[in-house]
C-alpha cells in the first residue's frame, strides 16, 4: 500500500528512476513496431493491431513513470499536489505568450520563408476551415496528459533543485527529443512517414523546453503553459506545417530552420530579461500550491 511516509529519496534518485522507468516502458513496447517497420518481424493483421495499440500505450510512459513514483513516493498528496498544478488556470497576463508564442513563431517563419525563398504559404485544409482548428485544440491538450505530467510535473521540477532554469531546460529537452527516437524508426507515426529531420526536430524540444520552464516558473508552477504548447507542437503540423511534402518533390526544411531561429531569439531575449538560473524578475514566485 502506498502512504505518504516512504523514505526520503534525493532529486538524483527521483530523476534515474523516472527516466529509466519512462524509457524502459515506451521503448519496450515501441520495440515490436519497430522491428517490423525493418522487416525483422512479419506480425499478420492481429499482430500489426496489436502494435498500433503497443504504439499508442507507450506514449504514456512519462506521465505513467511519474504517477508511480509520486505515489510510492509521497502517496495520495503528491497525487493532489500535481492535479492541483494541471487546473491552476491563474495565469493572469502569462496567457499571452502562452497562447501566441508558438503560432507566431510559425506564421513570422512561414512569411519569411515566402519573402526570402519565395516558398508558398501553406494551404491546408484546417486553414480553409478554421473553425476546426479549436476543436483539434482540445484534443491534442488532453493528449498531452500523456506526457507533461511527468516531462514537466515530476522531472522539471526535480531538475531545477540541482541546476538552473537554462540548464535543467536544455537538460530535459534533450532528454524528451531523445524518447521519440523509435517514433523516427517505426511506420505509423509522422515522425517516420514524413521523414521529419532528427536535428531540427531536437533543437525544437530544446528550445521550446526552455520557454515552457519560463512560463511554468512564472505561473506558480502551473501545467497548463506546457499542456497549451505541447498542443500546439503537435497540431503545427496538420495547421501551418514546416515542411513541404509532395508526390514529386523532396521534403524541404527551410521554414522549419526558419521557426527554429525565432525561437532561438525568444529564449535569447527571455535569458536576457528574466535571467539563467530561474527565469523570474523581481522575487521570487511561490511555487507551493
Amino acid at each position: 500500500m502506498f502512504t505518504s511516509k516512504s523514505p526520503i529519496v534525493s532529486p538524483a534518485r527521483q530523476l534515474a528512476s523516472f527516466f529509466l522507468l519512462t524509457f524502459l516502458f515506451s521503448w519496450l513496447l515501441w520495440l515490436p513496431g519497430v522491428l517490423t517497420t525493418w522487416n525483422v518481424i512479419s506480425p499478420g493483421k492481429t499482430g500489426l493491431a496489436l502494435i498500433h495499440v503497443l504504439q499508442w500505450v507507450a506514449g504514456m510512459g512519462p506521465s505513467l513513470a511519474a504517477l508511480f513514483l509520486l505515489l510510492r513516493q509521497e502517496g495520495k498528496p503528491g497525487i493532489k499536489a500535481l492535479w492541483r498544478r494541471v487546473i491552476n488556470f491563474r495565469l493572469g497576463w502569462w496567457y499571452l505568450p502562452t497562447l501566441l508564442l508558438l503560432p507566431a513563431a510559425l506564421v513570422l517563419a512561414h512569411l519569411l520563408n515566402l519573402l526570402l525563398f519565395h516558398a508558398p504559404f501553406p494551404r491546408t485544409g484546417l486553414l480553409a476551415e478554421p473553425w476546426w482548428i479549436p476543436v483539434l485544440f482540445v484534443m491534442f491538450f488532453i493528449l498531452q496528459f500523456s506526457e507533461e505530467l511527468g516531462w514537466r510535473g515530476y522531472a522539471l521540477d526535480r531538475l531545477q533543485q540541482r541546476w538552473s532554469a537554462l540548464l535543467s531546460s536544455v537538460i530535459l529537452g534533450s532528454i524528451w527529443a531523445i524518447w521519440h527516437l523509435p517514433m523516427f524508426l517505426s511506420s505509423g507515426f509522422g515522425h517516420h512517414d514524413n521523414r521529419l529531420p532528427f536535428g531540427q526536430f531536437f533543437l525544437t524540444l530544446v528550445l521550446m523546453s526552455v520557454l515552457i520552464t519560463w512560463l511554468q516558473n512564472n505561473t506558480r508552477s502551473s501545467l497548463v503553459p506546457a499542456l497549451v504548447l505541447h498542443a500546439f507542437i503537435n497540431m503545427s503540423g496538420e495547421v501551418l506545417p514546416l515542411i513541404a511534402k509532395h508526390d514529386n518533390l523532396p521534403n524541404t526544411h527551410t521554414a522549419w530552420a526558419l521557426a527554429n531561429g525565432v525561437l532561438i531569439i525568444a529564449v535569447l531575449a527571455v535569458s536576457r530579461y528574466w535571467g539563467l538560473n530561474k527565469m523570474v524578475r523581481g522575487l521570487a514566485v511561490n511555487n507551493d500550491l
